[in-house]
């Protein structure tokens, strides 16, 4: 198999598998194509900076793991020195950011740490780290540390809920790695660095047994055996716009779940009474990101139909564009009328492909004008 045959059976096989309709011209524009790596987390600000995650989970290099967007060039973020390893310690540089977000003028940073090649996730190296945009200075650093931290765990993505909590409180979706998935949601008090791991391997946050999913027009199932797709639990989680409900999604369970915010940040409320929070919303086609706008419409990326799909706040679904270039919907984030687009090419990575490394440049990013 060489690095182009899964683009070409997705121009052959989207119109008759994902979709019984002729492919169409392409709907997103490009934002930037990426020569270098695939990136992960996407923030814009309102002023229209754009913000990067190069996670070092599929090849342990050497580019800088946050960079903005300047011009076409990528700048790193906040320097080269916190963002490649110059030998500082591991608690002082961003290893392999994922999850990134946007809280006022503090550019929130998710480091899962780990990196192929370097066995689990040494001490120091997953955490938060919060960054002015502005002065460019890091305002905050919450380190993961064992035990609580997992070797078997994945720091995914994130969001601040600015109403709850003295500085406000950080929602994290622990994707997980080891077999079965270690999946769960997390809670971090900023102000005092608490931590709370919760619904740990549920059926709310897990694989669904017998998934089955299109990925470049060809059929996968979920599997802890023989993987064939990026698999694992929770990923994506998004804020509604008045902070009052958490949203979250699992790529491989079409089921996706919602919480009140007030019962999930609150510290002393038991993990059985929460349980009986969580809202069943219905399900989607979903993998990795969900983003939300600012009237509180859904947006959801859908690998099996090279899709952006959206939900309102009646429970309606909407296609907002389809592109043959969205092989993996990653990052997703909404602002000023458009939702972008990280497109990820996780399911060519060497550990699903016998070792062999499907992935090939350019590494897009693409926006879709959305109905605000």
């Amino acid at each position: 198999m060489n690095a182009i045959k899964p683009m070409t059976l997705a121009l052959l096989a989207v119109a008759s598998v994902a979709n019984a309709q002729p492919a169409l011209a392409p709907q997103g524009e490009l934002v930037a194509a990426l020569q270098n790596t695939e990136a992960s987390g996407i923030v814009v600000t309102p002023g229209g900076r754009t913000f990067l995650t190069l996670p070092r989970a599929g090849s342990n290099h050497t580019f800088p793991s946050v960079v903005e967007l300047v011009k076409g060039k990528q700048v790193p973020f906040p320097d080269l020195a916190t963002t490649t390893d110059t030998g500082k310690p591991l608690t002082d540089w961003l290893v392999s950011p994922l999850g990134l977000t946007l809280a006022g003028n503090t550019l929130w940073v998710l480091d899962e740490g780990k990196r192929p090649g370097i066995d689990g996730i040494p001490d120091g190296s997953a955490k938060l780290v919060g960054i002015d945009i502005t002065s460019r200075k890091v305002l905050k650093t919450i380190v993961f540390h064992k035990p609580f931290l997992r070797d078997s765990v994945q720091l995914n993505d994130l969001r601040i809920d600015p109403d709850h909590g003295a500085q406000g409180t950080v929602y994290i979706s622990n994707n997980g790695f080891s077999s079965p998935s270690d999946c769960s949601l997390i809670v971090v008090d900023i102000a005092t660095g608490k931590m709370r791991e919760l619904f740990h391997n549920l059926p709310q946050t897990s694989p669904a047994p017998g998934y089955m999913t299109y990925v470049e027009g060809q059929p996968h199932a979920y599997s802890l055996d023989h993987p064939t797709m990026p698999q694992g639990g929770v990923n994506g989680i998004e804020l509604s716009p008045d902070h009052k409900k958490l949203y979250w999604t699992i790529p491989t369970n079409p089921n996706y779940y919602s919480i009140d915010t007030a019962a999930l940040s609150d510290f002393n409320r038991p993990e059985d009474a929460l349980v009986k929070d969580i809202h069943f919303e219905g399900q989607v086609a979903s993998n990795g990101g969900i983003a939300v706008d600012a009237k509180g419409t859904l947006y959801f990326g859908d690998a099996s139909r090279y899709s952006i799909i959206s939900r309102d706040n009646a429970g309606q679904f909407a296609l907002v564009g389809r592109d043959l270039r969205l092989i993996w919907p990653d990052g997703l984030y909404w602002q000023g009328g458009y939702l972008y687009v990280t497109v990820g090419q996780w399911q060519r990575v060497p550990g699903l492909h016998g070792g062999k490394d499907l992935r090939t440049a350019p590494y897009n990013i693409l926006r879709f004008k959305t109905a605000m």
